[in-house]
Formats: C-alpha cells, structure tokens, sequence
C-alpha cells in the first residue's frame, strides 16, 4: 500500500517554520536559517546597503510594500561611505541580512527577522547614503544613477540630568576638534564625548556645519545609534556627556536623551529642529532656522545607456524621493517618510547644495508643507477637495497649498 502524499504546510507554517533558529526536538538539531533567495518566504526581493539612520524608513516602507505589493526589502545597515563603496565596485552582501516578512507586526517584533546569504554573495539593488556624495573619497562612476532623497536632521544629545541647554557651533569646534584641550566646560573629559565612525554621513555632516573633518574628531566612535544612545544616556557623569544623532532616531528616546538647540556661525541664537523642543514639525529645519541637515541619497546601477539594471529597485527609489510612479502607490509615500522624522524635499522651503553650506529658497513644483504639518502636528492651511476654495493656489493632499 502507497503511503498517503503530505500536503505542504499552509503559508503561515511555512514562515514559521522558515523564521525557527532554535534546537529543534530532543535531537538538539539547529534549524537552517532562513536564506534571502527563498522566494516562497522572500518574493520579489530588493537588495539595499543602508545608513543605519535610515532603517526606520526601510522598515515602514518596507512594510507597506510587502503588504502592498509583495515585495521585499531585504538589507544591510551601514555606513554611508562603506554603502557608496559597495554600489561603486560592484561589492557583494554576505551573511545575515534584515528582511520585512509577510504579515510583520512592529509592535510586536519591533526588530525585524533576518536572512542569510551565502558566499559569493548578492548584488546591490539600492545604496544609501546620508552625505552628499563627495563627503566620501570615492567617486561615483557613471553607471550609477543618484536621486536626491528626503532631508535628515541632525542633533546634539545630553543626559536628561544635564544642565545644558544648547550648544553653539564654536563651542563644538572646541569640544569635538580639541576635546580636553578646547576647554568648553562641562565637554572635557575625551572619554564622555560620543562620536560616530569616519564612514557614518552623521558624523560626516554634522563636522562640515561645525568646520572639524570627520577624521579630526575627539572622542569615543560607537557604530551603530542605538549603542551610542544607551552609552550617553547611562553616563555615570551626566554633566560630561554628550553625543550625536539623527534627529529621526532621538524622536523615539526624548524621554531618555535631551536635544540641545543650536547656534550656527554666524546666528545670534540657538534653535531645535523642530518649532520647539517637544514638536515633531522640523519647522527650523525647513525655513532655515536649523542647520544641521542634509540630503538622503538614493543610489542604484544602470547600464551605459543609463537604464536602471532593476525595474523595481527603480520603484522603490521612486517612492523614496518622491518621484513619478506607475502604478500609483496603495499608500502615501509621503506619509511614511513624515512618519519616521525625515522631510520630503516638498515640503522645504530651502534648499543647499553642499555639506553644511548656505541655503537659498525655494518654491518646491508640487509643495506638500500643508500636508507635512499635518502628519507631524496641525496645520492652518484650509482643507479642500479641488482648487475652488485655494484662492489661486492648488490643492494638493487635502489641503490649499501655494501653488
């Protein structure tokens, strides 16, 4: 008699069974892990190589196209030096990679599963980078297509214990070219002072604003953000320690690290990114009050014609920079972008064209400030459902904007 077939195990055991790292039964027997080419767990893969300020963009974008659109993102998280380097020469992703499964809760999980991909490794699809692009030594070469991206801010962190209230762009001069030696009290002890790596775009950008090179740096380099929160947050000398950080990623931990406002050269006082030092609006950084900020770059290969090598890496970038889309979206770009602390380019009102260089104003072709004000507080623009009450200007997500 012929044993009865077995049915494959329904998708969700499949995941399951697909996510399992621990021993199984009393065999003791390790699961595989999971591998990023398994298209039944990973369809329609894009491959990206990360600033780590950006992995709460590819999570929420993430998440919205695999519920969306079946695809998935699947990346590495570094810095924004090591990511041109990698599109640049043609580099590999190896190891275990991060990855937005089918049905993924963020609150529930809030660290995404990861997948493992075996020696020669895979190409890159997208690379990011927070910098612009001559922040980095390497030069891009012509078969790689950058986009400019969404506007990331940049703080000045302290214990909440601290007594400091802002800093001004001579002081840090002092504090992070000098550290001991520059003398800025209560900034002198060179063990407290919380840097990143010469590759990371936050130490890149925030050093062209305060005129110290990113190699020039005093202090303790931590890799990754969320060690180098924890590290100044239990500082043993809270009046001692200070850091830095994307503002996106201080969002989540106001409650255990303190922004300082700041002082540019040249101003006569200190602002926060955003209208006040408990808003979300990045007000100061969109009419440039604000000075710490730069660029996203979303970078992808082509060929010497300059057509994308993928289609949906395309796609993806696309929906990143807010650019044209065919199909249109099930969800709002712009909303997600808002929603993990950046600003799309729509909704500045300035503009530069260097790390930490002046600005210049400017009228976006299609603004979304409304909008954007809406989705990170209030908004006095009117609500409109056409262009009849906007008194000359257009209405767009809802809401009257200029033009």
């Amino acid at each position: 008699m012929t044993a009865p077939r077995r049915r494959p195990p329904p998708p969700a055991a499949l995941l399951a069974a697909a996510l399992a790292v621990t021993l199984v039964g009393g065999a003791g027997r390790a699961l595989a892990q999971q591998a990023c080419a398994d298209a039944r767990v990973l369809p329609n893969p894009v491959y990206l190589t990360v600033g780590d300020t950006q992995v709460n963009l590819i999570k929420a974008l993430g998440k919205q196209l695999r519920d969306t659109e079946d695809v998935t993102l699947i990346w590495r998280a570094t810095g924004s030096c090591t990511n041109l380097d990698t599109i640049y020469g043609g580099g590999k992703l190896t190891g275990n990679l991060s990855y937005i499964p089918a049905g993924w809760d963020p609150g529930a999980t809030p660290t995404p599963p990861t997948c493992s991909v075996p020696m020669p490794g895979v190409a890159v699809d997208v690379a990011n980078s927070i910098v612009f692009l001559d922040g980095c030594p390497s030069v891009k070469p012509a078969t790689v297509k950058d986009a400019l991206g969404p506007v990331q801010s940049f703080v000045f962190v302290v214990p909440p214990a601290s007594a400091q209230a802002a800093i001004t762009a001579e002081e840090a001069y002092f504090v992070f070219g000098f550290g001991q030696a520059g003398m800025v009290t209560p900034w002198i002890d060179e063990k407290q002072l919380y840097v990143r790596p010469t590759t990371k775009g936050t130490i890149i950008s925030m050093g062209a604003s305060i005129k110290v090179p990113a190699g020039r740096w005093k202090g303790v380099p931590v890799n990754l953000s969320p060690d180098l929160a924890s590290m100044v947050a239990a500082s043993s000398s809270p009046q001692a320690a200070i850091g830095i950080l994307g503002s996106e990623v201080h969002d989540g931990l106001r409650a255990k690290l303190k922004a300082l406002a700041f002082s540019a050269f040249g101003q006569r006082h200190a602002y926060f990114p955003d209208s006040t030092s408990s808003a979300f609006d990045r007000r100061n950084v969109r009419d440039g009050h604000y000075h710490l900020w730069s660029y996203t770059h979303w970078l992808l290969t082509t060929d010497d014609r300059g057509v994308p090598r993928s289609a949906l890496a395309q796609r993806v970038i696309d929906l990143i920079v807010n650019g044209p889309v065919d199909p249109a979206p099930r969800f709002e770009p712009i909303e997600v972008i808002a929603r993990v602390g950046l600003i799309p380019a729509c909704a500045m009102g300035v503009v530069r064209t260097a790390e930490g260089g002046p600005y210049a104003p400017q009228a976006p072709d299609a603004p979304c400030g409304c909008y954007f004000d809406k989705l990170t507080g209030t908004t006095s623009c009117a609500a409109c459902v056409d262009d009849s009450p906007c008194n000359g200007g257009k209405c767009r997500h809802g809401f009257c904007e200029a033009r």
